[in-house]
């Protein structure tokens, strides 16, 4: 009896299951921890006000800064100048073609001149000082370098360019009153050269020239040769110097002048100069005519002893 009871209760128990699991698979019931779906949210934009600037930095920091900017502005536009167009000539290393024109104390009587043209490459130039003159070619970049005995305390030296315009300078040489110059000056091939006899026996010509070391230590003078031979007609000179305040003994320097007689020279008449001390100081310029002779004469040296006056040394 009692059996036939608990059936019954067990059908209805799972049927009440079967309806409570039916129920949970067709509800959305959320379970204990988990996320719901989210829903669309409307999003405002965020509106931020404008802090206000502090009056203390209104009222000086961007005026003062506004102010010297103008300051600068207006300034510069007070100072502006146009750039004026760059007329200067350049050479083709890009120096200027101006030209320049220097003068130092070397030794002794001696000066370094220094010529530099940078546009006046390789082109013959005069140099010129106290009526002595010659010929030298400038460089593959317009320069010139060359040690030349000074005639006078305040020495002046020109030069002449191609064109005919002349740059000069000039320099204090306190040495050069303590020295005897001769010079000879002709233009082409002569052959000319002076010869000196000196009071010590020796012989002082192209061939010897010794040099101005000699003549700081007082033991004779020397002879240097100027001018270029690269091409017709170049001026040539030739000076012998003498440092008389150097010398301990009086005595006489013989002078001469020897020219070379040759195909280019003979049988005809060769204009010379020569500079040499005057009679009551100074320098003095003088022009000769030398007459060479003729081709057929057998002469090969023509020396000329009364061309040149001798040097009188005084005892110091």
């Amino acid at each position: 009896m009692s059996g036939k009871r608990i059936y019954p209760a067990i059908g209805i128990a799972l049927l009440a299951i079967l309806i409570v699991g039916y129920e949970f698979m067709t509800r959305s019931v959320p379970l204990p921890g988990a996320i719901e779906p989210s829903q669309p949210v409307a999003v405002e934009p965020a509106v931020i006000a404008p802090k206000p600037i502090p009056r203390d930095i209104a009222r000086l920091a961007l005026p003062a800064v506004g102010q010297a900017l103008a300051r600068r502005v207006g300034q510069s536009e007070q100072s502006y100048k146009p750039l004026e167009p760059d007329n200067a000539q350049y050479s083709l290393l890009g120096f200027s073609c101006s030209i320049s024109l220097d003068v130092t104390h070397f030794r002794g009587d001696m000066v370094t001149l220094e010529l530099d043209a940078p546009c006046q490459m390789g082109v013959p130039v005069t140099v010129r000082h106290e009526g002595l003159f010659f010929t030298v070619v400038t460089s593959d970049i317009g320069r010139v370098t060359v040690n030349i005995p000074v005639f006078n305390r305040q020495a002046v030296f020109s030069v002449e360019m191609p064109d005919g315009s002349t740059i000069s300078t000039e320099a204090l040489v306190q040495e050069a009153n303590d020295y005897d110059h001769v010079a000879v000056m002709w233009s082409g091939d002569t052959g000319l050269q002076i010869h000196a006899y000196e009071p010590s026996g020796a012989h002082v010509w192209g061939n010897a020239p010794q040099n101005i070391s000699i003549a700081i230590k007082g033991r004779g003078g020397y002879v240097t040769r100027l001018g270029s031979t690269d091409f017709p007609e170049a001026k040539q000179a030739e000076i012998y110097s003498f440092p008389r305040r150097q010398i301990r003994k009086s005595g006489v320097v013989r002078l001469a002048l020897s020219a070379a007689v040759t195909p280019y020279t003979c049988g005809k008449n060769r204009v010379v100069k020569t500079l040499q001390p005057g009679v009551n100081g100074g320098n003095t310029l003088v022009d000769l005519v030398l007459n060479m002779p003729a081709c057929d004469s057998g002469v090969r040296n023509l020396v000329l002893k009364n061309i040149i006056r001798d040097l009188k040394i005084a005892q110091n």
